[in-house]
């Protein structure tokens, strides 16, 4: 179930209740839209409560996203097809390359103009790549990469998808995540 809550402070707060959720969590969106998430039993007072004591974090989240989009501008139609161009070059050999070093297997390979998230991979194991991952270093390209093959054999972040994925990078995954988390798509 999805509400909006009118916050005196933060503005529109987007409340999404489901079964599923284990613990109460909260997002902020490049946009600086804040979403509130939390478990069926877990009751709104409660949630309410959790976002009251994370108004810091939230302020601080909105400025570093703030801060990335000035770092990241809009890219132009041409540095699209830039980006498509190198993507196309790069990707494919570097995911086959990646899958057989690791013993990950995947289906097939698409490259998409995604700003949404940087890759997925399918239940299937068709994996899908931004075209934006151009833009990352290497590393981190390789990052991505090998997180989304990790998700051929774990469709989950699992502490079993996590131990995989850490043990791929050297045990460097919160490190490269932090790293990650510096790029925006937008």
């Amino acid at each position: 179930m999805t509400s909006v809550y009118a916050h005196p402070l933060l503005g529109a707060v987007t409340l999404v209740t489901r079964r599923g959720l284990r613990r109460v969590s909260l997002s902020v969106r490049p946009s600086g839209e804040v979403r509130l998430s939390y478990p069926w039993g877990v009751s709104r007072e409660e949630a309410l409560r959790f976002l009251e004591s994370r108004i810091p974090w939230i302020e601080q989240a909105r400025q570093r996203l703030a801060a990335r989009e000035r770092i990241a501008p809009e890219p132009t139609r041409e540095e699209i097809e830039s980006l498509r161009r190198a993507a196309k070059e790069d990707l494919p050999p570097r995911i086959a390359r990646l899958a057989e070093a690791t013993g990950l297997h995947y289906t097939k390979l698409t490259i998409r103009a995604s700003r949404s998230r940087w890759g997925s991979c399918s239940a299937a194991n068709g994996i899908s790549l931004s075209l934006f991952l151009m833009r990352l270093p290497e590393p981190l390209r390789d990052f991505v990469i090998l997180h989304e093959l990790c998700h051929t054999r774990h469709h989950n972040h699992s502490e079993r998808f996590h131990a995989l994925l850490d043990s791929l990078v050297g045990g460097r995954e919160r490190e490269l995540n932090r790293q990650l988390r510096r790029y925006t798509l937008r």
